[in-house]
């Protein structure tokens, strides 16, 4: 695959002062700095970082080029808009301008997923038909939105518009509200995959696929924890009422991003997911060496040329606009 063709769908950027226009009216969040850039607490809790130079483009441009990867969709992850609590759609539009000025820089090299105030059914189909007409490739949205889960009654106007717009949705694990306080980041490493797992989840079990089946959703870092406990999600969905099939029936119509170094963890998704729902992703900047570890982890796989061309970018130019 050239590297005009590879697209790493989970990359992230953080405009200039978008951390303080999210949590600007929010006194349990404080940014502060640390060797390595910055970090967000919330209630004392590590639960974001802002790597230094993230937002060095010729810097990133080489990265990129080195690791043989031709466009980056970013994206603002774990930030979530949900925090801005009333003025998120404010929020949204302050991201998504800085989203689109960074593509406008190198409009070959990158796109972007627009963040939406999706509890708002005007504002957030006004907002992301402002971001698309900007270029935004898909939606993003955190794994919770504020105060509410992914499946809460409040969003499902959302994941219509997503469906009836056959949109791709990349979802990004955050910390809960509940989320542990002053801790120093083991939440952030081992709670965010089972926030991802929980999150996919309980939208399966809401019905909330089954209403909107057109949506293409991207799970970040292979699906968190999903893949190994698939069998013990499905033995108890009879109990919900909103969902009439296993939720490995919705869970396999969505899709599956690479950030992950890990080769069993690579071949259990394959295995359970099946390679057509995998689209390469690297989490770069918050990993080191992110792009091309994880190109050289997929190499490693021995998969097939074909399989590898798709992860690499055939799968993802079927999902973004």
């Amino acid at each position: 695959m050239t590297v005009q063709q590879m697209i790493d769908v989970h990359a992230h950027v953080y405009p200039a002062g978008c951390f303080t226009e999210v949590i600007k009216t929010r006194a349990d969040f404080k940014l502060v700095d640390n060797p390595r850039g910055q970090s967000l607490l919330y209630r004392g809790s590590h639960v974001m970082s802002m790597p230094m130079d993230q937002d060095n483009l010729p810097k990133r441009l080489a990265s990129m080029d080195e690791a043989g990867i031709g466009m980056a969709i970013l994206s603002v992850g774990a930030l979530n808009i949900g925090w801005a609590g009333s003025g998120d759609a404010t929020a949204a539009r302050f991201v998504n301008d800085g989203l689109a000025d960074v593509c406008r820089q190198h409009p070959t090299r990158f796109r972007f997923v627009a963040v939406l105030p999706c509890t708002k059914p005007r504002e957030m189909v006004q907002e992301l038909d402002r971001a698309l007409g900007m270029g935004a490739a898909g939606v993003g949205i955190a794994t919770n939105v504020g105060d509410f889960q992914l499946q809460a009654p409040e969003l499902r106007n959302f994941w219509r518009e997503m469906s009836r717009r056959k949109l791709m949705v990349l979802v990004h694990p955050t910390c809960p509200c509940d989320a542990p306080q002053n801790d120093p980041g083991t939440f952030l490493s081992v709670g965010y995959p089972g926030e991802t797992a929980m999150a996919a989840t309980k939208l399966a079990l809401s019905g909330t696929l089954e209403e909107s089946p057109d949506v293409k959703i991207v799970w970040s870092h292979l699906g968190g924890g999903l893949a190994m406990i698939l069998d013990r999600i499905d033995r108890g969905y009879q109990r919900f009422s909103s969902c009439p099939h296993p939720p490995s029936y919705y869970l396999r119509r969505c899709y599956f991003d690479t950030a992950c170094i890990h080769g069993p963890a690579l071949e259990c998704a394959r295995a359970t997911w099946g390679v057509d729902t995998l689209v390469f992703g690297t989490d770069v900047p918050h990993v080191p060496n992110a792009e091309k570890d994880t190109v050289a982890a997929l190499k490693n796989t021995g998969w097939s040329t074909s399989e590898l061309d798709d992860i690499f970018g055939g799968t993802v130019r079927k999902l973004i606009v």
